[in-house]
């Protein structure tokens, strides 16, 4: 029997692993990861056009360098320079620098080897089926220039300064690369230092956006909102003025367990904060939004790679700013997602973080924030039934008067409501009952059902009343002429034979008879109209 071993098309693989960024800063990631691999204290990025005006992502770092082998393990595939199991063992990450036209490497070790590393055009040879080739020589050390510089040049992307500008770039950098880590919070878990690297290191992080003109330097640590439990007041608040600077940290947590004889832990810190806070730490992308951003995120290493929203279920998710880290994470090749989640370790992860979540975080920030939330809700409640008093009561002084002094009534209606209770002191009065045709009395109101008023007419029948401030508004509801006998208005405001259509498509004829207003439906249905406004007028001329 014969045995076969499976062939790798290396020059596909390369050019997939290049190819598949979901995003394209996350070539900083790697970049990154390498010099905080690299032990270095301080890392800058440099962006800039260099002479030919070929886009330029410019990486520096005064970490250890690289020797001869690790040079080959940088440009090989499934070469790692790590010896920790952490982000990066398979090394697929610098791959994703093959989609540029030049790669150039400088490089220093502590004990001054120094080499120079030069590969052209690899995503154009990728494309064509080649296998990129690179040459390596060795260069004079310059004495206190230990380190690495990488230069890559022409990134192939349309518009690179979208991406590549100064706002984003800080912005990704902070979140989701190993100089926004949070590891450093767990710095005194002296068990955690066997599994990632540099627990307590903290790199100085420089970065220059040379088209922009701007150069800063920026934590090289995951940021959160510093506590801020008794919040300032934000005049240009109207709800939420105090909670919109709120910030209450939580952890950190640290909890760990031997699964089938293997040694699992995780670490969680986080916050809860109003959106200034959040504003604050994040540089939100186009089309990006605060409840997108936020919530609880997986981390590898200290650094997030992937939202978990499903380990909360409270709607309010994007308040929280949670994250939990574990080395029993396994990441796709991508390093976007979690490719273990069916492991015994990872599910006792997440339900040990939902205990935290459920037990310690939640009922903590339904004290504080939240209870503080809901104050400004019903404070703002008050405040605004006073506005719109004080509004009704303006408007009150605007509405014409009716000047009837025998009827209890002072302004004229404005709206279906005050018809409604005009009407009533009509047929309560013995004057103006007189004036009203058809109906003695009011049997029922309900403005949620079909139709408004169930009235009695002179004979004790009852009869079907609809309410409307001005007639034309009968139009616009959805009353079939069947559900009604009678329309009482303040106002007529259609013209005498107009013609309109209710919205079940029948239409209606409007005429006047005997100084009396009437909807007439063909020859099937007469419609009295009893207009207040001239019976209001009526009134006042029989006074």
């Amino acid at each position: 029997m014969n045995f076969y071993k499976p062939q790798v098309k290396d020059i596909s693989l390369f050019r997939e692993i290049a190819k598949n960024i979901v995003n394209p800063l996350e070539v900083l990631r790697e970049a990154i990861s390498n010099c905080h691999d690299a032990e270095a204290k301080t890392i800058s990025i440099i962006i800039y056009r260099n002479k030919e005006g070929k886009f330029v992502l410019e990486i520096q770092d005064d970490g250890k360098g690289m020797n001869f082998d690790n040079i080959h393990k940088f440009f090989n595939l499934g070469d790692s320079m790590k010896t920790k199991l952490g982000i990066g063992e398979k090394g697929l990450g610098t791959k994703t620098f093959f989609k540029s036209e030049g790669i150039t490497l400088y490089t220093q070790t502590r004990n001054n080897e120094a080499y120079k590393a030069i590969m052209n055009e690899p995503w154009d040879n990728l494309c064509k089926g080649i296998l990129p080739k690179y040459t390596v020589e060795k260069i004079d050390a310059v004495s206190g220039k230990g380190g690495t510089i990488i230069l890559i040049e022409g990134y192939v992307i349309d518009n690179p300064e979208k991406y590549f500008n100064f706002n984003t770039i800080k912005d990704y950098i902070l979140w989701f690369t190993a100089a926004g880590s949070f590891k450093t919070y767990f710095a005194n878990y002296s068990e955690l230092h066997k599994y990632v690297h540099n627990m307590q290191i903290a790199p100085r992080v420089f970065l220059e956006d040379r088209m922009l003109g701007i150069k800063e330097e920026i934590g090289g640590v995951h940021q959160f909102c510093p506590p801020q439990e008794n919040p300032k007041v934000d005049i240009s608040e109207q709800i939420y003025i105090r909670s919109v600077n709120y910030c209450r940290h939580f952890g950190p947590f640290h909890r760990a367990t031997n699964i089938n004889g293997e040694y699992v832990s995780f670490q969680m810190y986080g916050t809860i904060s109003g959106i200034n806070c959040r504003k604050k730490v994040a540089k939100l992308r186009k089309g990006e939004t605060l409840k997108s951003r936020f919530g609880i995120y997986l981390a590898k290493d200290f650094i997030l790679f992937v939202k978990k929203q499903n380990l909360m279920t409270d709607p309010n998710y994007h308040h929280y700013h949670l994250i939990i880290n574990s080395q029993a994470f396994e990441l796709t090749a991508d390093r976007n997602n979690i490719s273990n989640e069916d492991d015994p370790k990872v599910k006792w992860i997440f339900e040990e973080a939902k205990k935290i979540i459920c037990g310690d975080i939640m009922p903590l920030a339904e004290k504080g924030y939240f209870k503080l939330r809901k104050e400004e809700e019903e404070e703002d409640g008050i405040k605004d039934k006073r506005r719109r008093l004080k509004m009704r009561l303006e408007c009150f002084d605007k509405i014409d008067d009716l000047l009837i002094n025998e009827l209890s009534i002072v302004k004229k209606p404005d709206n279906e409501s005050q018809v409604v209770i005009l009407f009533t002191e009509i047929l309560g009065n013995e004057k103006g009952k007189n004036l009203v045709k058809h109906i003695n009395k009011i049997g029922h109101y309900s403005h949620q059902s079909t139709t408004d008023m169930i009235c009695l007419n002179y004979s004790d029948e009852k009869v079907l009343v609809e309410i409307e401030y001005k007639l034309s508004s009968l139009f616009k509801h959805d009353h079939p002429y069947e559900t009604f006998d009678y329309v009482v208005c303040w106002e007529v405001d259609l013209d005498m034979n107009e013609k309109k259509k209710l919205r079940d498509g029948n239409i209606l004829c409007l005429i006047q008879e005997n100084e009396e207003w009437i909807l007439k439906y063909g020859t099937q249905k007469v419609i009295p109209i009893i207009e207040l406004k001239m019976i209001v007028n009526n009134f006042k001329n029989n006074c």
